[in-house]
């Protein structure tokens, strides 16, 4: 059997299962391929590119400072979830030889598509209020991240009301 090189992530299995809605004893391998295109997509464009590449180095290199280590606990979080938004359609749905199907055991119910509209509108929400927390952290915590520059993340259909409960606009 031939090992694939995988690129480097910021996030482990072991995080991944902590802090995303999986059940603990999810087949993680599922969702592998997803983890790099979701840092792309989700991640990179709130840190920046260039503390994006300075995490990925660390994390590599298992060198982590003290700050990038506080911030990957803040960005796990977010990522993880970002990670199951972004896997949700081939976790649900399937391609294979004989084309899409849905669900993989003769055993459980496949979900509606209003089920899982429903359950990818609430992830989608989940992450982009992460986002938005993320980005306020960085930006209260700025001096300590250099490198820090968010390269388009304007997090501008998220807003915060007085009692610090997020309001997403429609």
């Amino acid at each position: 059997m031939t090992n694939i090189a995988r690129p480097d992530v910021l996030i482990n299995e072991t995080y991944l299962k902590e802090y995303s809605p999986l059940p603990k004893n999810y087949d993680i391998s599922e969702i592998i391929p997803y983890i790099k295109p979701t840092e792309h997509i989700w991640i990179e464009p709130v840190l920046g590119t260039a503390l994006y590449e300075e995490l990925l180095e660390q994390v590599k290199n298992n060198s982590l400072t003290a700050e990038n280590s506080t911030l990957l606990l803040a960005v796990y979080p977010y990522l993880s979830f970002a990670v199951v938004y972004e896997a949700l359609p081939f976790i649900g749905y399937h391609l294979t030889e004989v084309g899409i199907t849905k669900g993989k055991s003769d055993n459980s119910d496949s979900v509606s598509m209003n089920d899982m509209n429903y359950i990818t509108n609430h992830l989608r929400e989940t992450v982009e209020y992460m986002k938005y927390q993320l980005k306020h952290w960085l930006d209260d915590h700025s001096e300590s991240f250099p490198l820090y520059n968010s390269d388009d993340c304007t997090c501008s259909d998220v807003k915060v009301g007085a009692d610090n409960l997020w309001i997403k606009d429609y």
